[in-house]
């Protein structure tokens, strides 16, 4: 085999191999390491990463104090201002682990741990006095309105005993104990009325601390501190499928809800909020089930990002319109009432009369935010917004604001309420977020993104040199050929020997014709 076909035969190979490996070979390579690093199987680190995060999540929570409630109760439109951030280190794990090797599944419940953060609070204590309105004192109330209106007046008697005689729906308590520490529920009293609001309490204490058989305390957050969670979840570890990994497919045994009216708002869909999926495209919602919303959440893509160098999309999420949204219709509290748009009422889940919004009420219908006086909406402290790194699923950046609110209105048959104005008054609300620190950073770009920039640089480089061997040999082979092309053919000449012609050949370089003079033997 000639040494030009070889060279040029070389190159080719090379230019081929680039081509294919650097251009698909790799890419099916990188997916494949990847979709063996996001499973959830037992003994890899994604598992124990996922089990246990390694990193605190900041869980902010902003208190509204109402300024005027003397002034409420006589009709008057709430006042409000904002206090916080009350800054919390959030640890989040999961306990109980049940592996379904079949199903490729994995079942567990998960332990919030919350500690606070004296420094990241601004000099903010907790021990703060605020005034809200009476979270447990009004959900009694209006659950009862709602559910059976008739038994108003047995709750009116029930309110004294256990709740101190109050004169007033809004509580003066100081932030930790609203929030963590509780206020007391009394279940002491033997008059007919609290006994038999109290029985019911101790067969449901869901969302109370039990101090004892007589005595609760209510908060936001106590109840569920350091505790393991009742809602049990089971999903896809994603061994057998990456792209289906921490998919939600069943709660609490169910593969889907029996909470609301309409099977499109009953079904469990995205992960579990704490995992995602690889290979994201800019089609594709960020979704995940939120257990204490019982209901899932979706986020759209927006727009490109760059986060510390890594390249990675934007996207946002809201609360829906079930009052316009035919799909969301089923969230309705009842047939004939939805909620304008950007509320979300969670009673049936939760269980107490709470409505979720966006912080101060942003991209919620405006009616909601002329009920009350002191918020002011803004699209960069409110949003809730997700960045992701699309080829491995990776978070870089969250925030999940939700805003918890209470109704007020008149209610005829408990006195401290006659008088009320129609308001939906926020307590408080929350932002739950994380950013993805230099150290993940650095992982993220050593062992994929440098990866990635040597294959696209050496694809390069191999092509080119496949290309400059191709042609090194076909500028050899060319040469060669003109070279043979210069070179004439034989021809030839006439020696004359003595007496005698003779025909020979002669070289290039030989004269034309020469004659030799005969030799003497």
């Amino acid at each position: 085999m000639a040494a030009p076909f070889r060279l040029a035969l070389a190159g080719g190979l090379i230019f081929l191999f680039a081509l294919i490996f650097g251009f698909y070979g790799f890419r099916k390579f990188l997916n494949y390491k990847i979709a063996q690093n996001v499973a959830l199987k037992k003994g890899g680190e994604m598992r124990k990463a996922w089990t246990k995060i390694p990193l605190a999540v900041e869980f902010r929570i902003y208190i509204f104090n109402v300024t005027n409630s003397e002034e409420v109760h006589r009709g008057a439109k709430p006042v409000v201002n904002e206090i916080g951030p009350y800054f919390y280190d959030e640890w989040k794990e999961k306990v109980r682990l049940v592996d379904n090797a079949k199903e490729d599944t994995v079942s567990f419940n998960q332990r919030t741990t919350w500690y606070f953060n004296k420094e990241a609070s601004g000099g903010l204590t907790g021990n703060e006095t605020v005034v809200i309105p009476h979270a447990a004192l009004l959900g009694l109330v209006l659950n009862v309105e709602r559910e059976k209106p008739g038994a108003l007046t047995m709750i009116n008697k029930a309110i004294g005993p256990m709740f101190g005689n109050p004169d007033s729906i809004f509580l003066r308590a100081t932030a930790k104990d609203i929030l963590f520490e509780g206020i007391v529920i009394n279940c002491t009293s033997t008059e007919f009325a609290p006994k038999a609001i109290c029985t019911l309490l101790r067969q449901n204490p869901k969302g109370l601390t039990k101090v004892n058989e007589h005595i609760f305390k209510f908060s936001f957050f106590g109840s569920k501190n350091g505790t393991i969670d009742d809602g049990r979840l089971e999903v896809k570890r994603g061994v057998k499928d990456a792209k289906e990994v921490g998919k939600v497919v069943s709660f609490n045994g169910k593969s889907e809800l029996d909470v609301w009216s309409g099977a499109e708002c009953n079904a469990l869909r995205g992960t579990d909020s704490t995992i995602f999926p690889p290979f994201l495209t800019p089609q594709d919602d960020i979704v995940s089930f939120a257990p204490d919303l019982c209901r899932s959440l979706g986020a759209k893509y927006q727009y490109p990002i760059v986060y510390q160098g890594i390249p990675g999309n934007h996207y946002t999420a809201t609360l829906g319109d079930m009052s316009n949204n035919a799909e969301e219709k089923c969230f309705c509290p009842s047939e004939n009432k939805c909620l304008k748009k950007g509320a979300f009422d969670i009673t049936k889940c939760a269980g107490a009369p709470i409505i979720l919004t966006l912080p101060h009420f942003f991209e919620t219908d405006p009616s909601y935010l002329d009920t009350v006086d002191g918020l002011r909406p803004n699209k960069e402290e409110h949003q809730i917004y997700l960045n992701f790194e699309p080829i491995t699923g990776t978070p870089l950046g969250a925030r999940k604001r939700l805003q918890f609110n209470i109704e007020i209105h008149s209610v005829i048959k408990i006195p401290i309420m006659r008088n009320l104005p129609v308001s939906l008054i926020p307590l408080f609300w929350v932002e739950e977020g994380l950013e993805l620190n230099k150290t993940f950073i650095d992982l993220l770009e050593a062992n994929l993104f440098r990866t990635m920039r040597i294959v696209d640089t050496g694809r390069w480089v191999l092509m080119v040199v496949g290309v400059g061997l191709v042609a090194a040999g076909a500028g050899l082979n060319y040469h060669r050929r003109s070279t043979r092309t210069m070179v004439p053919k034989i021809s030839t000449r006439t020696l004359v020997v003595g007496s005698e012609e003779h025909t020979t050949g002669y070289s290039a370089t030989s004269p034309a014709t020469a004659t030799v003079a005969p030799q003497k033997y």
